[in-house]
């Protein structure tokens, strides 16, 4: 009779373990996936300055980092970002101050 009720009980506790090694491990991707991915935005704006609006790559890497930054903002990856649309301090990703900059996207540049 007991080893009818421990069968399940071993199963639960397995189940249960697997269930938050995943938790665990996905939390963790997320974390070093987001620092990866800010690293990547930081490094992709100091590129974007050096770039002149003349250069012939200024506009695929201004598409790429605006679509990085949106991305970012989507999945919250911006520390202190209000919902309203606004941003907190510290979170510099703003484009370049270039002259020909259609600043788009809601955002003041």
């Amino acid at each position: 009779m007991m080893s009818m009720l421990a069968s399940p009980a071993k199963i639960t506790v397995m189940v249960f373990g697997v269930v938050a090694l995943m938790t665990l491990g996905m939390g963790i991707y997320w974390l070093f996936n987001k620092r990866a991915r800010l690293r990547d935005i930081a490094e992709l704006r100091a590129r974007l300055h050096e770039l002149a609006p003349s250069d012939p790559e200024y506009g695929a890497a201004r598409a790429l980092y605006t679509s990085m930054v949106l991305d970012a903002e989507r999945w919250g990856f911006f520390a202190g970002a209000s919902g309203s649309g606004g941003h907190g301090a510290g979170t510099d990703h703003g484009g370049g101050d270039h002259a020909g900059d259609s600043g788009g996207g809601g955002h003041s540049h």
